[in-house]
């Protein structure tokens, strides 16, 4: 019954993205690549087909930070891949085929990690005295070498003009700037700060009920924000909060409450930009967060079915000024200017660098990650492990595994969540992932775990 209920809510919100595609965003942005051909109705019907069909093996129950990457990686990169190439490229349906049945099978594979035993990952006892003292000496020192880069009244005026109706490719374009002259250490630092040091202080506010943790996490991020220019820092921060708050009410039925929120997200959005005749909140929420990662996915496979694959040539030394990378390209491209970087997701970037062999590639490293962690937080708070990977999660719908890992702190927050064991309080029910669920059934009955 509860997968029949995720059907039937799943399938309205396809139709009302497209609905929504096809009144607000096509005539819009039909300029940015958001073009609309609609298809015959037996392909829609396959198409629909495609869209429901991972809700057959996907966890409905959110106990694990797998299930999250999961479940957000359906919504946001497989739903739009699956249907914006359709809709917005002139090639033939039959070459799209082999895209849509990787991209099928691999969220199968990404939904199996959900299943699978953790390893055991020996534990390290650390001192709470010794832990926080660390953590926040290293917070400090960090923030202060991304500041020491740029005036305090810089920082200040950017934040304003954020908030008073700027440009934030205006801010963006001064960090690259001074990126380009600092060395690539300030970038890896902002990742840093903005994905793993700030988002724990809020993460353990938010479950150990901590308000001064919280605030220094956004005051991080406010400035992170500044620094950069950044609107994925802002909007994930608030997806933090967001997951917080499905997990304590919607943690048996998570995947019905995510799809029942970006629902309500759509509809919102639309009607309050067709009242206005306006596109902004659609543009932010729906087009960049909703479809923005099908619509790369299209290019991509487009792009790259009509020439050779990067490989990985690009990655390395002097074979970068012969290979450019692929989100360059993409932007030369479709875009027209050499100087966009149109990142994609895992499975546009594993497309681009070996073709089909490069999208399971990417997804076998994805899967290793989720399962990785997965064991680290075995013998964690279960909301806590979560709560932590939300950044990362967010990340993965816009970049590729290893850079996920590395620069967007993937890495960093897990040896924090390693560390932090023994300096989280006890809870007052037993939440450890210890003994996960082996199957679908214990996982539904599971309703002993607090905010069951």
């Amino acid at each position: 019954m509860k997968r029949i209920k995720i059907v039937v809510v799943l399938a309205v919100y396809v139709a009302v993205l497209l609905w929504a595609y096809a009144e607000i965003i096509s005539p819009a942005f039909a300029y940015f690549g958001y073009n609309l051909f609609w298809p015959g109705p037996l392909t829609m019907v396959w198409l629909f087909a495609l869209t429901l069909a991972p809700v057959s093996f996907l966890p409905p129950t959110l106990l694990k930070p797998s299930a999250l990457i999961a479940w957000w990686m359906y919504m946001t990169v497989y739903i739009p891949s699956t249907l914006l190439p359709t809709l917005t490229l002139t090639m033939a349906f039959s070459k799209l085929l082999p895209l849509e049945v990787a991209l099928l099978a691999c969220m199968g594979l990404l939904s199996a990690v959900t299943y699978c035993r953790p390893l055991r990952v020996p534990q390290t006892t650390v001192r709470p005295r010794v832990f926080w003292a660390v953590l926040l000496t290293v917070w400090v020192i960090a923030l202060t070498f991304v500041c020491a880069h740029f005036k305090v009244s810089t920082l200040l005026v950017n934040l304003a003009g954020l908030f008073l109706g700027g440009s934030e490719y205006t801010i963006r374009s001064g960090f690259f700037d001074e990126l380009s002259q600092s060395g690539r250490l300030l970038g890896y630092t902002t990742g840093q700060i903005g994905e793993a040091l700030d988002p724990f202080f809020v993460a353990y506010g938010l479950v150990y009920g901590k308000k001064k943790l919280i605030l220094l996490g956004l005051v991080g991020q406010l400035i992170i924000f500044a620094v950069l220019g950044s609107k994925s820092i802002l909007f994930s921060t608030i997806f933090v909060v967001i997951i917080y708050l499905l997990m304590t009410r919607y943690r048996r039925n998570f995947g019905l409450g995510l799809i029942s929120l970006l629902l309500g997200v759509v509809v919102v959005s639309a009607a309050v930009d067709l009242k206005s005749d306006g596109i902004f909140l659609s543009s932010i929420t729906t087009r960049r967060t909703l479809l923005d990662p099908g619509l790369l996915t299209g290019f991509y496979y487009e792009h790259y079915s009509q020439t050779r694959h990067a490989g990985l040539g690009y990655h390395f030394g002097g074979a970068g000024e012969n290979i450019p990378a692929p989100s360059y390209e993409i932007g030369l491209v479709y875009f027209g200017d050499q100087h966009i970087d149109a990142n994609a997701n895992l499975w546009a970037e594993g497309f681009a660098d070996f073709g089909i062999p490069g999208i399971f590639g990417f997804t076998l490293i994805l899967a290793t990650l989720m399962w990785l962690y997965d064991s680290v937080a075995a013998r964690n708070r279960a909301e806590f492990a979560i709560l932590l990977i939300t950044m990362q999660a967010f990340a993965f719908s816009n970049s590729a595994p290893l850079t996920v890992a590395i620069t967007h702190g993937g890495i960093a927050m897990t040896i924090l969540l390693w560390c932090s064991r023994t300096v989280q309080p006890p809870a007052e029910e037993e939440l450890s992932m210890e003994s996960w669920p082996d199957d679908l059934a214990e996982m539904e009955s599971a309703g002993a775990l607090h905010g069951a």
